[in-house]
């Protein structure tokens, strides 16, 4: 039972994955870029020592739309910066809709919490299976012998 509560709160954890917003800090402005994320209540890290910023998986999309609205599309390995923000703006839509139609499904934010999901209850269905059913089937053969 100890193993069944173990996998439903493993499955159900919420740690923040972070993945690289910008790969060499030393490009930009990034005074303005943090101001922005904590504006936004993104959360990030800095690694100071390889110039990289990663941001919470969930929220990339939503750091990259805030960068476009300064001005900042970040298209890898460029980062461009425009003065007119629609330009910016209508840039990172196009951006994303290549990105959508290519983007494979096991690299979707969803598909990693799925599968620890199956996951968990695959185990928990074992678990039921093999321990539980044939306690159960000991103490009703028991009872229907006395």
């Amino acid at each position: 039972m100890l193993i069944a509560i173990f996998i439903i709160k493993w499955a159900n954890e919420d740690s923040p994955i972070f993945r690289p917003l910008i790969q060499d800090m030393r490009l930009v402005d990034s005074v303005q870029i943090a101001d922005v994320l904590d504006q936004e209540q993104i959360t990030y890290y800095a690694d100071v020592k390889n110039h990289m910023l990663y941001v919470n998986q969930e929220q990339t999309e939503l750091a990259r739309v805030s960068l476009a609205k300064i001005g900042i599309v970040i298209e890898y390995p460029e980062i461009t910066k425009h003065s007119d923000l629609n330009k910016a703006f209508d840039e990172f839509v196009k951006q994303k809709k290549t990105n959508e139609e290519t983007e494979k499904i096991w690299q979707r934010l969803w598909f990693f919490k799925m599968v620890k999901l199956v996951m968990g209850a695959l185990i928990i269905i074992v678990l039921i299976l093999s321990v539980v059913r044939p306690a159960l089937r000991e103490i009703i053969l028991d009872e229907n012998k006395k």
